[in-house]
């Protein structure tokens, strides 16, 4: 079923002129958020929501807000040499979840994908080297399985902080001849 799903998923920004009131996900908050909270966060300004569509239903969301990590919370080989500043810029992944109905069909890790190129085109226009993310405990796996680290301090917190480097990914993107000439600087 992941081949079929994956050529009809969009992912568009939450906007009034979408009905989500179907959509239903196993954890009763992030419903709740969904359907009562998102657009008026929007509206304030505190996060952004955006929409995962799979043919005319809400197959899930994600939700992405400013967030800033610890320098020392950072394992040694994610830091930056010579960082002035006691933290990161960072963007946090909020909110994530997939429709039950569409578990366990690569929706999840869809929107995970579609939420780090989000942060990715963002630290392109604000400098951002990092992605947060309040896992859940049963979901940490998840985030490990796509190269999420935990940050140790808050291994056993009831929402275990996880981070992402994303320099790594954004090098691997780069045309070779441009990174040999970024790695000299």
């Amino acid at each position: 079923m992941e081949k079929s799903l994956n050529k009809d998923i969009l992912i568009i920004p939450l906007t009034q002129r979408y009905d989500c009131s179907s959509f239903c996900c196993t954890n009763a908050e992030l419903n709740e958020f969904l359907k009562n909270n998102a657009l008026l966060d929007q509206a304030h300004m505190t996060s952004r929501t955006y929409l995962c569509c799979w043919k005319k239903q809400t197959a899930g969301y994600f939700t992405l807000v400013a967030d800033t990590l610890e320098v020392q919370a950072v394992d040694q080989s994610d830091t930056i040499e010579g960082y002035l500043y006691r933290k990161y810029p960072a963007i946090k992944i909020a909110r994530l979840a997939v429709d039950h109905s569409l578990e366990r069909n690569g929706i999840g890790r869809f929107i995970l994908l579609a939420a780090i190129g989000k942060a990715i085109n963002v630290s392109n226009d604000i400098g951002c080297r990092y992605i947060t993310v309040d896992s859940k405990p049963e979901s940490m796996g998840f985030y490990e399985k796509h190269n999420f680290k935990v940050v140790e301090k808050y291994r056993y917190s009831e929402f275990p902080k996880m981070y992402l480097n994303m320099y790594p990914i954004v090098a691997a993107m780069r045309p070779k001849e441009n990174l040999k000439e970024f790695e000299e600087r």
